[in-house]
């Protein structure tokens, strides 16, 4: 199937394949491949990005002054398999810099895609979150090994830190406002949780 001819719509009806997967053009919004199925999500609230964006701008500042590794923001898909295949798209997301193929920018160029299982993931709650949805990407990020996890509750206003631990998560914490998230990932990490909701 060559996806660079198709729609996104005539995408949707057909299993695609890694092979597939690798001819598709850039798709600037969010979707994630489950089984071979293209399943679309409709774009973010502005609260929901409002959030992400807090939440990269207190990130990437602490990686890059202690050159951490790289730090990533949704759309950008994690390859949870190949065959069948399925993709995860986290609203953020950090790899640390010894799992990196290289140094600096060119080793971000080199990135075609990433079949590195992130040490942390962000997922921002919404309420397309079921909690069947919520299951499914979490026993993702537990398969591939994913070492820490934030569930960011709006709702509640609060975050929700799952840590891998003997290949399953276990809560490490759960910080509401006033109070800072502690990370095994990132230790030297200070951010409080009104940070994120500013």
């Amino acid at each position: 199937m060559d996806l660079t001819s198709v729609s996104t719509t005539e995408a949707t009806k057909k299993k695609i394949s890694f092979e597939d997967y690798l001819l598709m053009p850039e798709i600037n919004h969010p979707y994630e491949i489950i089984d071979g199925e293209f399943m679309p999500s409709p774009a973010p609230l502005p609260v929901h990005q409002r959030i992400a964006l807090n939440i990269v701008m207190a990130l990437n500042p602490h990686v890059q002054a202690q050159d951490l590794g790289v730090v990533f923001y949704a759309p950008v898909d994690i390859i949870v398999q190949r065959h069948p295949l399925r993709t995860r798209q986290p609203d953020v997301l950090f790899i640390h810099k010894d799992r990196l193929p290289g140094t600096g920018f060119d080793a971000i160029e080199e990135l075609q895609i990433l079949e590195i299982a992130p040490d942390l993931v962000v997922e921002v709650l919404s309420s397309s979150d079921t909690a069947k949805v919520l299951s499914g990407k979490l026993s993702d990020y537990q398969r591939i090994g994913v070492k820490e996890c934030w569930l960011v509750s709006r709702e509640s206003r609060s975050v929700e830190v799952l840590q891998l631990t003997n290949e399953q998560f276990q809560r490490l914490g759960h910080v509401g406002l006033g109070e800072t998230i502690q990370s095994q990932v990132l230790p030297d990490l200070r951010l409080t949780v009104n940070t994120i909701f500013t």
